[in-house]
């Protein structure tokens, strides 16, 4: 199994275990993949606690470079697992084997990163894939990273309805294509990478630093 970026200040045993807490999709084999996950991990150092949707092939959890008191990772196809610390340090860290409407959630508004890496909501019953509940976990997220190919319809037609969150501002826009041999043919290797967060939030941060 590939292990997490040796770089990062993350203790080696609780780590790997979080790491392997997922299942490596075919897809997801090589290296290159992971960049998604290492940029995910710049934009959420601020966030005290950090929610993945998705994530099951490759979670955030082990690619977090600072200490965050809690990460949440739902997938239905994840392994659960749940440990007390991350990189040494007090944290809840849970990877919960369900849907987002299955999950109660209480994150404290403008505290919290959310993360949906690999973008690809289903629907749940006769819910909307993207329905009320996530649309208010959205909206009071401190930070938004999104990342879908752009060859998969389901994904471009629901990152409009993120893009259109009131009072957000779209931060990052990259477009990768990731030459990853793992990818070849399966029409993943075009993607695109966005960070949405409240408009002002960089203002402000400059502000703080500057008092």
């Amino acid at each position: 199994m590939h292990q997490p970026f040796a770089t990062g200040p993350c203790a080696a045993g609780d780590t790997e275990t979080a790491f392997s807490a997922g299942t490596r999709l075919p897809h997801l084999a090589g290296r290159g993949v992971e960049v998604r996950q290492v940029m995910a991990a710049h934009f959420l150092r601020a966030c005290g606690e950090v929610i993945e949707i998705g994530g099951a092939g490759l979670p955030i959890t082990g690619f977090l470079t600072h200490r965050p008191q809690a990460v949440t990772v739902i997938d239905p196809k994840i392994a659960p697992f749940a440990a007390e610390t991350l990189h040494g340090a007090p944290c809840q860290v849970r990877h919960l084997a369900a849907k987002l409407q299955a999950v109660p959630l209480a994150p404290r508004p403008g505290r919290y990163g959310l993360v949906l890496l690999g973008l690809s909501l289903k629907p749940f019953g006769a819910m909307p894939a993207i329905d009320d509940r996530l649309l208010r976990l959205a909206q009071g997220a401190a930070v938004i990273v999104i990342d879908y190919a752009l060859n998969l319809e389901r994904a471009a037609m629901q990152v409009p309805t993120l893009l259109a969150l009131e009072g957000f501002a779209v931060q990052v826009d990259l477009n990768l294509r990731l030459a990853d041999a793992a990818l070849a043919g399966t029409g993943f290797a075009e993607r695109r990478f966005l960070v949405l967060e409240p408009a002002g939030a960089g203002a402000d941060e400059e502000r703080r630093r500057d008092a």
